[in-house]
């Protein structure tokens, strides 16, 4: 079975805040995936979380992700609340993933990101680990303030999800 459709991420996606429902033809089709073949050890509901909450289903990957007790279960339920904009709630599920295994390749590709970007707004830059806090908090103020930012955090969730995705198809 092909992993096109969600892995990885599609140019523009995901919509790291308030992201718009996708089509109803892309939900018929993550629907008729086959997530237990596509994943290794069984694991298709991180799968199915994942994909759903990358094109914008986030009722519909928060009921899946809010079942899924692993680090990885957490870490979409924490990615599903900062995308709704429930900051705090957000904070909460990564305090659940604890120190994943993905942050190391997320600090190096988010400060090149960052170098690329040649903005003047640093998420990472001085980071000597990854903290998920910080992008957390850098995409709340974006929420609430018009800003030039969103280009580089938008890309730097894309990474996140991108790492995440490929980590759970591996089979953890």
């Amino acid at each position: 079975m092909n992993t096109k459709l969600f892995y990885p991420a599609p140019e523009g996606l995901p919509i790291a805040i308030r992201p718009p429902r996708g089509s109803g033809g892309v939900l018929k089709a993550l629907e008729h995936c086959d997530w237990d073949i596509l994943s290794k050890g069984g694991k298709g509901d991180l799968l199915r979380a994942g994909a759903l909450w990358l094109y914008g289903f986030l009722d519909e990957s928060h009921s899946i992700a809010q079942g899924i007790d692993s680090a990885e279960g957490s870490y979409w339920h924490a990615l599903m609340h900062r995308s709704e904009g429930d900051f705090s709630n957000s904070k909460y599920w990564y305090r659940k993933v604890g120190r994943h295994a993905i942050y190391p390749a997320l600090l190096i590709a988010a400060r090149q990101l960052e170098v690329d970007s040649r903005s003047t707004h640093t998420v990472v830059h001085e980071l000597s680990q990854w903290d998920p806090f910080r992008l957390v908090e850098a995409l709340e103020h974006a929420a609430s303030h018009d800003t030039e930012h969103l280009v580089l955090l938008q890309a730097i969730a894309r990474e996140e999800y991108n790492l995440l995705m490929g980590y759970c198809l591996a089979g953890l």
